[in-house]
């Protein structure tokens, strides 16, 4: 769009040039001759103005087509940009939520481990007193196995 409008108003601004340097009698009610393009036209101060007067009016429509274009890619540039900033603020909340996730289940894991590490802890404790009963018994049995020996000895 803005192409276009940059093409009719160079086209234009050229078309009136070239209708105002052909015109050699400014306020003389018969301009002559004037060719453009391979045509040739006899016109008069009033077909000129009309002309000239439509030329403007075109070169306006153009200078509209301009603007507005580019005030509609200036606008989906904005939303672009807001849509943009709206995903980084959500990629940056959503890595954030992640952290703190990523760091809650750290915790929980150390806790896991550190009770797991616990009752490691608790079944080495068990099993060094089980294993120490059971010695104790074991020494109480033979001491208690000599005792009769010494007694059936006797």
């Amino acid at each position: 769009m803005i192409l276009l409008g940059l093409l009719l108003v160079f086209g234009l601004a050229g078309l009136a040039l070239v209708a105002f340097m052909d015109n050699d009698g400014l306020f003389s009610t018969s301009v002559g001759a004037v060719e453009m393009f391979g045509y040739q036209a006899d016109l008069s101060v009033g077909e000129v103005f009309l002309i000239g007067a439509g030329a403007g009016a075109l070169v306006l429509v153009g200078l509209f087509m301009l603007f507005g274009g580019a005030g509609r890619r200036a606008r989906r540039r904005m939303a672009s940009r807001r849509e943009l900033q709206a995903q980084r603020a959500e990629n940056l909340d959503l890595k954030r939520k992640h952290d703190s996730i990523a760091t809650e289940l750290a915790a929980q894991r150390a806790a896991e481990a550190g009770a797991a590490d616990a009752e490691r802890e608790i079944e080495a404790e068990r099993a060094a007193r089980d294993a120490k009963l059971a010695r104790e018994a074991k020494l109480d049995r033979e001491a208690e196995i000599e005792a009769e020996e010494r007694l059936s000895t006797r």
